[in-house]
């Protein structure tokens, strides 16, 4: 991995972090709960009565995942050496976020939990989340600093400067394109905005649609950090969503308006699917696997549900390139990439010695390159570790987004892992939703965000 672009993600996440002013803020003596445990007491003998260790897990892998199967398997094994007695909760993203902030706030939170980052955030500046740097600087855990660079390890920091998050998984995202049509028409792959919204006019103009989402599914939040970061670059995006302007979403310099004006353009232009508000994902994924729709824009999972869409051979006529630039606005950075490490997982603080320390076994045991190397071979996600892999197993779609994420650099986490939680809704369920079917206007797509933020900023104080 490049390191300019890992000290990118690092400053990204950073300055994200301590800039944050949200929830219930905890003095430091009220906030250093993981202080009270010891994160190197061995879990190796069992807990001290003999009985099994009793931990509650909580990912965002529901059945369908490729995760499932082998993090079952892994618990079956812990359970059956008679240490440990595992139970594992596996529930949709957003599932699991309501989960976390109903236990969390109730004081029964899951021993070991997947969490995006402005959920942790609130989470540990309320002193409710162990601090991994505790384990990492301890020497009966060197494999964290083998498996991980260490401004990857040390980026999920709170506003206190406390690693909140161990990461696991990294995201690239991709302007994906279907070359048997673009090959079919003649046309170029755009590298501007202008190039953009020019094959717009040309798609339509062949009863294609240019661009294709999961509109009914809300997957409008990748879009929106782009074209935040191509508008107003990394630092207002960290502005608007954790710091000093995080109620001026409708102040011209910090990009949000211009955003806005260019979903509207590409609109305007023709630039998505007809009723690509009310579309699935699946419907979404068909669409553009049958021809009708020449680009789609997401992140690094997408090349397995294009092979479910459309087969292993259409995998082969898809291409990944970076959404295009926008030369037009001073302030945005065309370098940037949706994506990075918008989330991991947290220990919680206040638990017994050897609770944490098997908390932590479990962490070790699921996320190093042995249990993970073989899923990211099966083509649906980048590990956040430096592991080599075998490329052969992986299509070259899937090989493009994992050299890609390890060139890039610098990121912009996707907006529903970057704003707080009534802001993101408000981007992804109202604004762009809004523009694209009509029923708003840039003035009135900003103010909703905006109105949504100064609420939360508000209800937060």
């Amino acid at each position: 991995m490049k390191k300019a672009r890992l000290k990118s993600l690092a400053a990204l996440v950073l300055t994200f972090a301590l800039t944050l002013s949200v929830g219930c803020q905890s003095s430091p003596s009220e906030s250093s709960g993981s202080q009270a445990t010891d994160p190197g007491a061995s879990a190796e003998s069992g807990s001290s009565t003999g009985e099994p260790i009793e931990l509650h897990v909580l990912t965002n892998w529901t059945s369908t995942s490729l995760f499932t199967e082998p993090i079952n398997e892994l618990i079956d094994s812990m359970n059956e050496s008679g240490k440990y007695n595992i139970t594992y909760e596996g529930l949709p993203s957003s599932d699991a976020r309501t989960k976390l902030t109903v236990s969390m706030s109730a004081g029964t939170p899951p021993d070991v939990a997947w969490c995006t980052y402005n959920y942790a955030i609130v989470f540990s500046d309320q002193g409710l989340l162990m601090d991994w740097s505790t384990v990492y600087d301890d020497p009966k855990y060197p494999e964290f600093k083998e498996w991980f660079s260490e401004d990857v390890l040390n980026a999920p920091v709170d506003s206190s400067g406390r690693i909140m998050l161990v990461p696991h998984e990294a995201a690239i995202d991709g302007l994906f394109c279907n070359m048997e049509v673009f090959e079919q028409y003649g046309w170029e792959l755009p590298e501007t905005w202008d190039d953009l919204i020019e094959l717009c006019h040309k798609a339509n103009e062949q009863g294609v649609a240019p661009l294709v989402t999961g509109g009914a599914d809300q997957r409008f939040a990748w879009l929106a950090s782009i074209m935040l970061g191509r508008t107003g670059g990394l630092d207002s995006a960290i502005a608007l969503t954790s710091g000093e302007a995080m109620t001026s979403w409708d102040d011209p310099q910090y990009g949000f308006v211009a955003s806005m004006e260019k979903l509207q353009e590409l609109v305007d232009a023709g630039g998505f699917a007809k009723g690509v508000v009310g579309l699935s994902m699946s419907e979404a994924d068909h669409m553009f696997a049958r021809g009708e729709a020449a680009m789609y824009y997401e992140g690094a999972w997408k090349p397995a549900d294009f092979a479910k869409a459309g087969g292993e051979d259409f995998v082969n006529k898809v291409q990944r390139i970076d959404f295009p630039s926008m030369n037009d606005q001073p302030n945005g950075d065309n370098d940037v990439h949706t994506g990075g490490i918008g989330s991991g997982f947290f220990i919680p603080s206040g638990l017994s010695e050897e609770k944490t320390a098997a908390a932590i076994e479990f962490v070790l045991a699921f996320n190093n390159p042995e249990f993970n190397v073989p899923i990211m071979e099966q083509g649906t996600f980048v590990w956040a570790g430096n592991a080599e892999y075998d490329k052969s197993k992986v299509s070259d779609l899937m090989n493009s987004m994992i050299e890609a994420y390890h060139a890039a650099d610098g990121f912009i986490v996707s907006m529903d892992a970057l704003a707080p939680p009534a802001v993101e809704l408000a981007v992804k369920q109202t604004a762009f939703p809004g523009i694209i079917s009509g029923e708003l206007d840039v003035n009135g797509a900003v103010s909703a965000v905006n109105d949504a933020a100064k609420q939360y900023v508000e209800e937060n104080k």
